[in-house]
């Protein structure tokens, strides 16, 4: 079976909403104002060029990529 880009997008999407809800519940804030931040990161970036395949790895390993950038 072959995987659609629609499917890929959905995927995609789907992670960023998990990654961004989890932030928002972990740091108190908002998931409306967290994704605008996450979008615009590089890890936000990076997910949705999606020859990066980092739709792939899931919610926890993008989570903790952002975090660290966030970080530094």
């Amino acid at each position: 079976m072959d995987v659609t880009k629609e499917q890929i997008n959905a995927a995609i999407d789907l992670l960023a909403t998990m990654v961004v809800a989890d932030i928002a519940e972990e740091e108190h804030r908002d998931a409306s104002d967290v994704l605008p931040d996450f979008l615009l990161s590089h890890t936000g970036k990076m997910l949705y060029n999606e020859k990066n395949k980092l739709w792939w790895d899931g919610p926890a390993m993008l989570e903790d990529m952002y975090r660290k950038e966030s970080v530094a």
